[in-house]
């Protein structure tokens, strides 16, 4: 493993070499991927001669790595670490939204059970942009009315939905019904 170590001070080099057949982004991982196979398949003889590294095998050895990688991009994509940690964003991102969507669904079916004047203002509350005295305004109903109608329905979907809700703060999405 000594002459494998040899090969690695010249580590900058191998990426510079990586660098110049066209790729930048993951030119390390090529240069890493040569040290890879160089202990897996090549005899130190062959990478090492008279005790200096043979820079003309170790170009072909990046370059067929290199070629061999241009190959496997063009099959499919190549995912950096960055855009795989993006990936797990969007998919928990992906199952909170479904898990909120779930919620609105439990809440209206709640509310489909209640009184039809319960009904109807809370959505009204809950779907427009009028505030308890523009709803009273527009309805004639007194605004402590409206208000403690609200107040009611949003106690009743408190009672019902608490564990949901609580399973959906905690990120135990997978319990919401």
């Amino acid at each position: 493993m000594e002459w494998l170590t040899s090969v690695a001070k010249e580590h900058k080099e191998w990426v510079k070499l990586v660098k110049s057949f066209g790729e930048d982004f993951f030119a390390e991982d090529i240069v890493q991927e040569a040290y890879l196979r160089l202990h897996k398949y090549c005899k130190p003889e062959n990478v090492i001669q008279d005790g200096k590294v043979n820079k003309g095998f170790m170009y072909f050895v990046l370059r067929n790595i290199f070629l061999q990688f241009i190959k496997t991009e063009k099959k499919g994509e190549m995912v950096s670490l960055e855009k795989l940690a993006l990936l797990k964003d969007e998919t928990e991102n992906l199952a909170r939204e479904e898990a909120y969507g779930r919620l609105l669904v439990l809440m209206n079916q709640e509310v489909e059970k209640w009184h039809w004047y319960d009904r109807q203002l809370f959505n009204i509350y809950k779907d427009t942009e009028l505030s308890i005295r523009d709803i009273a305004k527009e309805t004639t109903i007194s605004s402590s009315s409206i208000f403690n109608t609200i107040k009611n329905c949003k106690r009743k979907i408190k009672s019902v939905l608490e564990e949901d809700y609580a399973d959906y703060k905690n990120t135990d999405y997978e319990f919401i019904k």
